[in-house]
């Protein structure tokens, strides 16, 4: 009886895990599988990162040196308070937001080039934006 007890609380447990990442971009995009460069810092999951946007992240830590990541997965409620768009990337775990030195004309249009990425946005708070949506700023 207590190892079938302990399946049923993994198994719960796992399925929660797995619909808390919104959809299974944060899994099945791999992210957590792809190491990160050594200069990238995470003050959020990194788990929740799809593997084209932290090949990315890697190129800018290697390119522009430290990074930080600010935010990838946003709750609803999270991402309301923060003033996120209502289908924000970030809700599906397709979305990055990161600071990193330089200057940001440069560091946008390095971004730009990057064909993983979709949308892409610097914040006058230093912050860039990167996702893995269609192409566009706003």
């Amino acid at each position: 009886m207590p190892q079938r007890l302990f399946a049923w609380i993994f198994f719960i447990g796992f399925t929660v895990t797995l619909a808390g990442c919104g959809t299974v971009a944060g899994v099945t995009g791999l992210g957590w599988a792809t190491a990160s460069h050594s200069s990238i810092d995470y003050d959020d999951s990194s788990w929740c990162v799809p593997r084209k946007l932290k090949k990315v992240l890697n190129r800018v830590a290697s390119r522009y040196g430290e990074v930080t990541v600010h935010s990838t997965k946003r709750w609803w409620l999270e991402n309301w308070r923060k003033g996120g768009a209502r289908n924000s990337y970030h809700l599906n775990c397709q979305a990055v937001d990161f600071s990193v030195r330089g200057d940001p004309s440069t560091i946008i249009a390095y971004l730009k080039s990057q064909p993983e990425v979709g949308g892409y946005k610097y914040y006058a708070s230093g912050h860039y934006h990167i996702d893995t949506g269609p192409r566009r700023t706003w």
